[in-house]
């Protein structure tokens, strides 16, 4: 069995130590990994957006795709693994964390940067389903003022196969009472997954509401209806859902499993 490493995550089905790639049993749980779970790892390999035009989180082997960044115009990378080396210095402009566990507030000044120069950023971890999803919730939480509830579900709603650590977690948690003085989510990420999922993805320019129908409210966005708001916006979500304000990133790729 795989022993750890500082450059792994564990599995991202059952949280063990195993190769679970090339189809080793879990010496832990016995877990052994299906088909459908090796197609929903691969469709992982793209980026995912979470703010199209801007920000995108992903895995190392999305990291290591240099032609499919720059085909969607990423021009940064920010990298949480410390030990991970930059590999394409001349294409991207890297950032690599300073501390493990991350610091949350120097990740989110880096990627605030980049989206206010109306760049795009990729953030990544080794396999894209719990650091770096983190870390995004973060910043989500940070500059979005959403909730962590709320900022969960719309990343998961993307990225499908997360699956947030328990010592991931509790830092979330930890950041929220921080940033809003209580927890949206005392019991866990856990029993969120089980929760109303967001509805259908962005709607076109076509599909917008005006912006009189957007009532604003502190309690973030409603889960399963069409959004609305744009999403470039740092006021705190309005209880309508969302709506990304500008064409231009309707010809982005969007890869959420």
């Amino acid at each position: 069995m795989k022993v750890k490493r500082d450059r792994e995550e564990p599995c991202y089905i059952c949280n063990h130590y195993h190769d679970c790639e090339n189809g080793e049993r879990c010496q832990t749980c016995g877990h052994v990994m299906t088909p459908a779970e090796r197609t929903q790892l691969e469709h992982s390999v793209m980026p995912t957006a979470v703010i199209p035009g801007s920000l995108y989180v992903g895995s190392y082997d999305t990291a290591s795709r240099s032609e499919v960044l720059r085909a969607m115009g990423i021009t940064h990378i920010l990298n949480t693994w410390p030990s991970n080396p930059a590999l394409y210095k001349n294409s991207f402009t890297y950032h690599i964390v300073s501390s493990t566990p991350v610091d949350f507030t120097e990740c989110n000044e880096f990627i605030d940067h980049v989206i206010k120069a109306e760049q795009k950023v990729l953030v990544y971890c080794m396999t894209g389903v719990s650091r770096s999803p983190s870390v995004v919730i973060a910043y989500l939480m940070k500059h979005r003022g959403w909730r962590l509830a709320e900022s969960y579900r719309w990343v998961k709603d993307k990225r499908r196969n997360i699956n947030i650590k328990d010592e991931d977690a509790k830092r979330l948690m930890e950041y929220e009472m921080q940033l809003h003085g209580s927890c949206s989510a005392p019991l866990g990420l856990a029993v969120l997954n089980s929760a109303p999922t967001f509805g259908a993805q962005s709607p076109g320019p076509a599909a917008q509401q005006p912006e009189s129908a957007a009532m604003a409210s502190t309690s973030g966005p409603t889960f399963g209806e069409q959004p609305q708001w744009s999403l470039s916006s740092t006021t705190t979500a309005p209880s309508q859902g969302f709506r990304f304000g500008t064409s231009q990133h309707s010809n982005d790729m969007e890869t959420g499993s």
